[in-house]
């Protein structure tokens, strides 16, 4: 594993030495010194990792019982590396996945994981319509959806270690790999809030004045370092979720489950698709108890955990009928009959034509008060509301839903979005947002 590969061969599409547009301890370095450095194992196993950047992301989640409708926000640690380190993680990452496609391709797994993987133009919702396809055609049949507990923070470092060596057909991980693997299991990290403060920079504007960097290396020591503000991983689990290579090495972890469960889920005569923590199985009804025992003995033999409570099983009956619940998966559900788009997603949606017209209405107040008119005779900016929140556009919700309604050949969908329109009508005519 000592010897260069050219980095074109590895690029696959998606430049793993580009910039990256984030603020960091560090400051985006010249392609061709860090072509260089990353291409030389006896350079890499050497390299001085600089902490990451922790921001906590809050996923607005909601759940549904009934009628009623519970916010339940989910915090996930996100983690930039320094963009030296990051460089040098896709560069490694690349290596990686052509031989773990290519361990998947030998083990007849191509169709089985669907996250992380090299682009064929599919999305999410191309593998969950091909789920409920198969449950249209196999019926009756038992769809169990898993979710692994923690996943990024749960994975076991000596079964991470060996089941890396093992793609890169070593006994053991190579200096330059062994150093790429410790950087993630033996981390040391920074909580954004606390050092975007510690140097007066605006979270919402993190490069304003020409910042090209969060601070000096001197600054470094004294104000971060030396006051304590490093965290270092101590546990024997985990890795830092958003490097360029923490999603490839989830999926080489989960090797040997994937085999295992795919090859018995096949002779039960059923179906196993895994997107990241989501798992997947369905099975005809009379396996359906021996399934799960299975499934749940196998995820604790590779020290991780589902989670029982979001266990979600759902039996299909004969052709025309539907279940309830419906099936949850990759952001749309199935009744056995119409596919539909997941009701919080599109709680959320409606929530955020309401909180987007609130923002225009503290707009249009500022406006007045600047030009010291009436707030009536300045009027609110309805295009850009127009664009975000009627119209399909690039990466908006609109055009996802319009998307999965045509794809999944779904009437449904377009029914749940249809009343957008009126939405931002009435949020409009409400009562003025306070300033």
């Amino acid at each position: 594993m000592g010897s260069r590969i050219p980095l074109p061969q590895l690029t696959m599409g998606n430049d793993p030495l580009r910039t990256r547009p984030y603020l960091h301890f560090d400051e985006p370095p010249r392609r061709s010194v860090i072509a260089a450095a990353v291409a030389d194992p006896a350079h890499v196993a050497r390299w001085e990792f600089l902490p990451l950047i922790t921001q906590i992301k809050v996923i607005r989640k909601i759940k549904r019982q009934g009628t009623v409708f519970t916010p339940k926000p989910k915090l996930r640690p996100i983690s930039y590396a320094s963009h030296h380190d990051a460089a040098l993680y896709a560069y490694y990452s690349a290596k990686l996945t052509k031989q773990y496609e290519q361990r998947l391709h030998t083990l007849g797994l191509s169709e089985v994981v669907t996250a992380f993987r090299t682009g064929d133009g599919r999305c999410n919702i191309h593998f969950a319509r091909e789920a409920f396809e198969w449950i249209k055609t196999h019926r009756p049949c038992v769809a169990l959806a898993y979710d692994i507990s923690g996943f990024f923070d749960n994975l076991n470092h000596r079964i991470l270690r060996d089941k890396w060596a093992d793609i890169i057909k070593e006994r053991s991980l190579p200096a330059d790999h062994y150093a790429i693997y410790r950087s993630l299991t033996r981390y040391s990290a920074v909580q954004q809030t606390t050092l975007f403060a510690t140097f007066g920079i605006s979270i919402h504007s993190p490069k304003a004045s020409g910042r090209t960097r969060v601070c000096t290396p001197n600054a470094f020591r004294t104000r971060i370092a030396d006051a304590g503000h490093i965290e270092v991983h101590q546990l024997d689990k985990g890795i830092p979720q958003g490097t360029p290579i923490s999603a490839t090495l989830s999926n080489i972890y989960m090797l040997d489950f994937d085999r295992k469960v795919a090859e018995q889920i096949a002779a039960w005569g059923g179906l196993y698709r895994r997107y990241c923590d989501d798992v997947l199985c369905i099975v005809p009804p009379e396996h359906a108890v021996e399934a799960k025992a299975f499934i749940e003995a196998l995820v604790t033999s590779i020290k991780l955990e589902v989670q029982p409570e979001k266990l979600e099983e759902c039996a299909f009956g004969a052709p025309g009928t539907t279940t309830k619940p419906a099936l949850q998966y990759l952001g749309l559900t199935y009744d056995g009959r119409k596919v539909r788009l997941r009701s919080g997603g599109v709680a959320r949606f409606y929530n955020r034509i309401r909180k987007g017209v609130r923002q225009a209405k503290r707009a249009r107040a500022k406006a007045a008060r600047v030009k010291g008119v009436s707030l009536s005779s300045v009027a609110i900016k309805r295009g850009k509301l127009n664009r975000s929140y009627l119209y399909a556009g690039p990466r908006n919700y609109v055009s996802y839903a319009t998307r999965a309604a045509r794809l999944t050949k779904s009437d449904a969908i377009q029914q749940q979005i249809a009343r957008r329109t009126r939405a931002l009508d009435d949020a409009i005519k409400g009562p003025e947002a306070d300033e």
